[in-house]
């Protein structure tokens, strides 16, 4: 049998971590990773932005059910729907944002010759099958590409005081401290576990986001007060030791993502990394050479 989380409309994990040996490579600085912290969605953001890519992602489903490849200068209802999943995690970067046409115009295809490329994809400037086969994905909800930047390489924000409800059992905080001690590991930062919330460093969250699908959560830092958050969709189906079914979501896997955001990674173009932001079948929990070279580049561990 699957063992899963408790799922309620908001429950509060008070397994929270302090940083105790704090270095330099770890001081926040954004010219260190290449972000500003302004840039990163607080919570309410995301919720909303959670709940714009699951109303979208069903909107796909009926665009696709009569596919055919669309490229530059055809007009067909949906187009816009694509338009705003691009806008949404970076790739358009429009002033227009929800004002979207259903032309196929050159800016969407700059868009999708960057999201292919991000996405080791075959670069046709078209929307063929294999993009939408990732874009229908479930996916983490951080940017890929943010402020005109491509962050397949990052995570921040100021977070607003919770009081804490624990809903979370001891096997889910067991596996929290597993995947802290795993990156400890490739860093040498060190993690102490602590149960003030409220004072803690790293703040981790479950909140009803979107719904079971779309954006399965995500992760934000404040340079400037050295704090990070994760945010977790309570709604999905969440695997915490097990095989996954169809449409369950391994939270160990996405945990170890989560915190790389944390660390100062931004997404990664390899498919077998755990900074990939695609949410697959496949348990993730041990870090690919890609996730090592990119980590020991902020941190200068050999």
């Amino acid at each position: 049998m699957t063992s899963r989380a408790l799922r309620s409309f908001l429950f509060l994990l008070t397994l929270s971590f302090l940083f105790v040996d704090v270095s330099v490579s770890i001081s926040f600085v954004p010219a260190a990773v290449g972000v500003i912290a302004r840039q990163i969605p607080s919570w309410l953001r995301l919720i909303r932005a959670s709940k714009f890519f699951s109303n979208m992602l069903n909107k796909f489903k009926s665009f696709f059910n009569m596919f055919k490849e669309l490229k530059l200068g055809n007009i067909a209802k949906g187009v816009s729907n694509v338009k705003q999943y691009l806008d949404l995690f970076g790739y358009l970067n429009s002033t227009l944002h929800s004002n979207f046409s259903d032309d196929f115009t050159l800016d969407l295809q700059s868009a999708i010759i960057k999201y292919q490329k991000n996405f080791n994809l075959n670069v046709t400037g078209q929307i063929d099958r294999k993009t939408y086969n990732i874009i229908s994905q479930q996916r983490c909800g951080v940017p890929d590409i943010i402020n005109g930047t491509t962050t397949m390489s990052m995570g921040n924000s100021n977070t607003t005081p919770f009081t804490p409800v624990n809903n979370v059992s001891d096997s889910v905080k067991v596996l929290f401290r597993e995947a802290f001690d795993r990156w400890s590991k490739v860093t040498l930062v060190n993690f102490t576990e602590t149960a003030s919330f409220n004072e803690s460093d790293v703040r981790i969250t479950f909140l009803e986001l979107d719904g079971k699908g779309g954006t399965v959560g995500g992760a934000d830092r404040n340079y400037s007060l050295g704090v990070g958050s994760v945010y977790l969709d309570s709604e999905e189906e969440w695997v915490v030791r097990g095989e996954n079914e169809e449409g369950d979501v391994d939270l160990e896997s996405v945990v170890m993502h989560m915190i790389g955001h944390l660390l100062g990674l931004g997404h990664s173009s390899v498919e077998e990394a755990v900074m990939y932001p695609i949410v697959l079948p496949e348990k993730k929990t041990e870090l690919s050479y890609d996730d090592l070279q990119r980590i020991h580049q902020i941190y200068h561990v050999k």
